[in-house]
């Protein structure tokens, strides 16, 4: 059955927005938790524009075989990039709710952590995302142009990961924060572009994809790793009391459930009869955004109650499916 997602006013879009509507709504009687499980899905939704502009920039220095089977889904998905910044109007007004910030322990903390400054850099890296896409869409921008792009890329995501998901615990710190969230954001935009591109008939160099998609995820294990075995071998008091926070109620299983996933999905990417397989690959993709979908509830919801949890997968899905039908409109005939 063909379901016509061309009218605004279709039944899809609407349950999109009944979703989004039902996670906002529950912020009257819980404001704290629910917007807090919005801002987790407002991270997430805004990884794959993210990641798309990204490998964009990548492609221009590292080109080859991997880009005709991924330029035109990073391109169609670089238009959700509105809508991303657009979920994060309820969190910048949902600060006080959010986040508890008490003025920090020092000048510079009392600083940083400001309102209007957070909303300074939280709009800075949307517009720094913007004017990427201006340079890498349809175009093909100088290789020096590239390479900055992605030393500012890197430089303001992680600060924005450190701003939205690390200061929900003022008292936690770790330098090596933004690099884990980059790298969920990074693989979970990488699984959703591939099940774009997959969705279209199999790929022309799976192979290559394959390889890509087992860097990618080989660097989260390194990068989720090393930052709890530093703190974990320094017996760092704020920093283990973050973790602590994470072996209360249902979170010990949800992480148990993302290294599960995670761990097959590498394991299989091993083999080359998985690797260079189209349809293996689809299914580990489609997997692994289940994962990131877990791991970003257990990066952003412990402390909170149910309801955070109930607002955060309402968002997902209501962002998913609005993410979707864009993409769907902005599909191009295959290369």
């Amino acid at each position: 059955m063909r379901i016509d997602l061309a009218r605004p006013a279709g039944p899809t879009f609407l349950l999109a927005v009944a979703f989004c509507a039902a996670a906002l709504a529950a912020a009257l009687p819980a404001p704290e938790d629910a917007l807090t499980g919005w801002l987790g899905a407002a991270v997430l939704f805004q990884s794959v524009p993210a990641s798309a502009v990204f490998f964009l920039m990548l492609m221009r220095l590292i080109p080859g075989a991997w880009e005709r089977d991924l330029r035109v889904p990073c391109e169609a998905a670089t238009a959700l990039l509105f809508p991303a910044a657009a979920a994060f109007v309820p969190v910048l007004f949902g600060i006080p709710f959010i986040y508890h910030w008490d003025g920090g322990a020092s000048a510079f903390h009392a600083l940083w952590l400001q309102p209007l400054f957070f909303a300074a850099r939280t709009a800075l890296y949307f517009a720094f995302l913007f004017w990427m896409v201006r340079l890498h869409v349809g175009r093909r921008p100088s290789a020096g142009a590239a390479a900055a792009g992605l030393i500012l890329f890197t430089l303001l995501a992680t600060m924005a990961a450190t701003d939205w998901l690390m200061s929900l615990d003022p008292s936690f710190a770790s330098s090596g924060f933004g690099l884990q969230v980059l790298s969920i954001e990074v693989v979970i935009g990488f699984a959703a572009l591939l099940l774009v591109r997959l969705a279209r008939g199999p790929a022309e160099r799976p192979g290559v994809l394959g390889g890509l998609f087992l860097t990618l995820m080989l660097l989260w294990i390194y990068f989720q790793f090393m930052p709890y075995f530093i703190i974990w071998s320094g017996n760092l008091p704020d920093a283990v009391a973050w973790y602590q926070a994470r072996k209360q109620a249902s979170w010990p299983l949800t992480l148990w459930l993302v290294a599960l996933i995670g761990g097959s999905t590498t394991a299989a990417l091993l083999f080359s009869a998985f690797r260079a397989n189209s349809r293996w690959l689809f299914t580990l993709a489609a997997a692994t955004v289940g994962g990131k979908v877990l791991e970003m509830a257990w990066f952003a919801l412990p402390g909170r109650g149910a309801i955070a949890v109930l607002a955060y997968l309402a968002a997902v899905l209501g962002l998913a499916i609005l993410g979707v039908i864009q993409l769907l409109r902005r599909r191009e005939a295959p290369t």
